[in-house]
């Protein structure tokens, strides 16, 4: 499920990635592959960075945070989809397609994603609930 315009998940600093794109990779592979929400709120907005406060373990974040659970995943990131989100310079909006296996099932999945610059970086602020998708 890979095209020409998404980039998957690998390693954090792919030779090539845009800025944002490393941003979602690195937060979410903090969460789901190395298991470390220190390293997540790295890549965190302050906002996301107190969500994860509140829900404080990686079973909290993936539930009431990222909205899914996996055992292991892949995720890429359609760089087509990265837009200004409310039309705002600083705020970028982009899609996240995740394939992967929860409990022996195998999952595919999407995700908006909005990222926000905060001390020239951009980070991961918001994931936006899937029942309100346009």
């Amino acid at each position: 499920m890979t095209a020409c315009s998404e980039q998957n998940f690998g390693h954090a600093e792919d030779e090539g990635e845009t800025p944002e794109v490393v941003a979602i990779k690195s937060f979410y592979q903090a969460i789901y592959r190395d298991d470390d929400l220190q390293k997540a709120k790295t890549y965190a907005s302050d906002r996301m960075d107190g969500l994860i406060d509140h829900y404080a373990t990686l079973q909290g974040v993936e539930r009431y945070v990222l909205g899914r659970y996996f055992d292991q995943v892949e995720l890429s990131v359609d760089t087509d989809s990265l837009v200004p989100y409310l039309n705002k310079a600083q705020e970028i909006r982009a899609t996240v397609i995740f394939e992967g296996e929860y409990q022996g099932e195998d999952v595919k999945d999407s995700r908006d994603v909005v990222l926000v610059q905060e001390q020239g970086k951009w980070r991961v602020d918001q994931i936006l609930d899937p029942r309100y998708r346009p």
